[in-house]
């Protein structure tokens, strides 16, 4: 069998080798299937000069695809395919296609061999994405432009069998004469559609040569193919969902702050999860396939389960650790008997710490994260959750916009955690091209692609051995090498570029963006089965604009630091300069903030800041009004101090609504308005 393939602006025919387990497939008896051709030459001319149809005869859903021509302005003179597209831009229907069609085409194939035919798969716009056969047939074909990626729907080429299939969604043959199109009418065909799981239209499948080829049993081979292909596509769509949802739960087993382990009803280990194997197992060591009892106090938690009857769980003794708080939940089956048990690890909250952590000075660093400068509720909140997530090995997304200080918080959980002794990498994943992203982050062998270093490289990934790896930009991750990097992340463990042999990587992953990765998943540019495995926990980090308590706290700490650089003395700022700073938006966060004050510092002519020395657009943009207006009198202050009593509440309470409200003295829906009116978030 041999297949059209592009080459440049015109196509090329090469052998295409039989699939294996074609001769697997067996091809069940058919019968002839062919009806006349309802019209000639004469019928066609009279419809294209005078719109006269044929007197009977003509099939009712050919009269309507003529039709359906005409209103969509085909020209029906002789002339060859036109419209075409890459094949890249069909990458994605032929990936799909390879998977579930080799075998079916030879086994069609064969039926057909030495017949004058040929076979065509389309999508379901009805672009051509194989054409196959004997090579004489394909010599004639690639005359008309019937190869990959040229458009057989009726709105390019008129009325033919793959087109008008597609459009009313019915098997259909097309004979000499009934083709919209004069230079088609010397060939005939037959389509059928294929349907996916969902009941859309996915492609077609077409069997074409010269009206004089043997075409009766055409109608049969493309009705069997077709149907061949959607269960196939059936199974494919189930091995896709299986493997998402596999993802799904492994994503959901890891991300829990608490260690997970199952065991059988032998007592040996089965499963287990990241934290779990951080809690209890060594370094380089697995827990699955250990004994219960060496882990924990095992044993007696058995004898209670001979005659127990509710699925309690039983608090057990840690030998691994005295310090951990264990529990067991047994899972008994339709009998009663034990069958599973599901343990859960856990580090012991000590309540005085919990409360002293609660009462500590409002202003005191989280350690680890002395660099991030905040005063407001709402970047201390994000600095605890990023603080006590630094505290496992699971997987963290940081989410803000540019410039709000996302590598500053990567650096902090870094600083924050066990790992704090290990390296910190960090690689921005927008600024290499897909070539040499994968030797960037999993490394190379010796000899492995031209100018490869003679003693191979590691990639990020080893660099950040027993350390923290900042996945920075990681929405801008090439599509195709996304998978790898899921691969990755679920097997912890990564093949260089030119070898075979996995290495083990120890790797906290914290990653970045400042886009809508779900976003991006429903538009088919991020895979949604990496998606879950980065979002293990997720922090958003407020932009400027939403913590404007941090503005002078930060604008002070840049000015003395731009200016003991500089080798200036240390400039004080005007109350009018800390207005404009404070009403200001800062669209570029502070990133934004740093870059103004570098300019204000260029400009100082003595030691104090005035909002003349600042970028003249900030001035420009308050008095425009696309920022907040001046405070004025003391109304604003007492809305301003309402707002700061009822922050402060919220935070001695741990953000607990129906203890602030009772603090307050007002009830939860008055609290919850006033929130909304100052649009305090908890």
């Amino acid at each position: 069998m041999y297949s059209l393939f592009r080459e440049g602006d015109s196509f090329g025919i090469r052998p295409t080798a039989p699939d294996v387990s074609a001769s697997h497939v067996v091809t069940p008896p058919m019968r002839p299937q062919r009806r006349e051709p309802g019209v000639d030459y004469t019928n066609w001319k009279q419809f294209m000069e005078k719109g006269k149809l044929p007197d009977g005869g003509m099939d009712a859903s050919l009269v309507d695809s003529w039709r359906r021509c005409l209103a969509l302005g085909v020209d029906p003179a002789p002339r060859s395919c036109w419209d075409f597209v890459p094949m890249k831009q069909l990458e994605r229907f032929t990936s799909v296609l390879d998977k579930v069609s080799p075998d079916i085409l030879d086994t069609t194939y064969s039926a057909i061999q030495g017949k004058d035919l040929l076979i065509t798969i389309t999508n379901a716009e009805g672009r051509v994405a194989r054409t196959c056969g004997d090579k004489e047939i394909l010599r004639r074909a690639y005359k008309l432009n019937f190869g990959p990626g040229a458009n057989w729907s009726e709105k390019s080429v008129g009325t033919n069998a793959i087109g008008t299939a597609l459009a009313t969604g019915q098997p259909m043959q097309v004979f000499g004469e009934e083709h919209f199109c004069r230079s088609h009418h010397s060939w005939s065909c037959t389509a059928a559609p294929i349907y996916d799981p969902h009941g859309s239209v996915w492609g077609s499948i077409d069997i074409s040569g010269e009206k004089t080829a043997d075409h009766s049993m055409s109608l049969s081979l493309v009705l069997q193919a077709a149907r061949a292909m959607e269960q196939r596509l059936c199974q494919f769509y189930c091995s896709e969902i299986e493997g998402k949802m596999t993802s799904l739960f492994s994503s959901m087993f890891n991300s829990v702050m608490m260690g997970i382990v199952t065991l059988d009803n032998t007592g040996r280990v089965i499963s287990s999860n990241s934290v779990a194997e951080t809690l209890l197992a060594r370094p380089g060591q697995s827990l699955r396939g250990r004994r219960g009892n060496t882990l924990f106090d095992y044993d007696a938690y058995l004898g209670k389960m001979k005659s127990a009857s509710m699925n309690e769980p039983v608090v057990l003794r840690c030998f691994v650790n005295p310090d951990l708080f264990v529990r067991a939940i047994p899972i008994f089956d339709a009998n009663g008997s034990l069958n599973d048990t599901i343990v859960t690890v856990s580090e012991v909250q000590r309540p005085r710490a919990r409360a002293a952590a609660i009462h500590q000075k409002k202003d005191a660093p989280v350690p680890g994260f002395e660099k991030v400068l905040h005063a407001s509720a709402a970047m201390r909140k994000v600095v605890e959750r990023a603080a006590n997530a630094a505290k496992t090995p699971s997987t963290i997304l940081l989410h803000g916009e540019s410039g709000t200080g996302k590598e500053l918080f990567a650096r902090g959980i870094h600083n924050a955690g066990p790992r704090s002794t290990g390296p910190f990498v960090a690689i921005n994943c927008g600024a290499f091209s897909e070539e040499l992203i994968q030797s960037e982050l999993f490394g190379y062998t010796e000899g492995a692609f031209t100018g490869a270093a003679k003693k191979g490289r590691v990639g990020k990934f080893e660099e950040a051995h027993k350390g923290v790896l900042f996945l920075d930009e990681i929405s801008e991750m090439p599509f195709s090498m996304q998978v790898n990097l899921l691969r990755v992340l679920e097997e912890r463990a990564v093949t260089p570029v030119g070898g075979n042999t996995p290495r083990k990587v120890d790797v906290k992953v914290v990653a970045a963006t400042n886009k809508d990765l779900w976003g991006l998943v429903e538009q088919g540019a991020f895979r949604e089965d990496l998606y879950y495995r980065l979002n293990v926990v997720q922090l958003t980090i407020p932009a400027l604009r939403q913590r404007n308590d941090d503005v002078l706290l930060l604008v002070r700490h840049h000015l003395r630091r731009l200016c003991t650089e500089f080798g200036l003395p240390e400039a004080r700022l005007t109350i009018e300069a800390e207005h404009l700073l404070k009403s200001y938006h800062w669209p570029g966060n502070v990133r934004e903030l740093i870059n103004c004050l570098e300019h204000a510092v260029n400009n100082l002519a003595g030691d104090t800041l005035t909002p003349d020395d600042l970028p003249h657009y900030l001035t420009e943009r308050c008095q425009n009004g696309t920022t907040s207006p001046a405070p004025q009198g003391g109304e604003f202050q007492l809305t301003k101090r309402e707002a700061d009593t009822i922050r402060e509440a919220l935070d001695y309470h741990d953000g607990n609504i129906s203890k602030t409200a009772k603090a307050l003295g007002i009830g939860r829906n008055t609290l919850y308005a006033k929130m909304e009116k100052f649009r305090i978030e908890v």
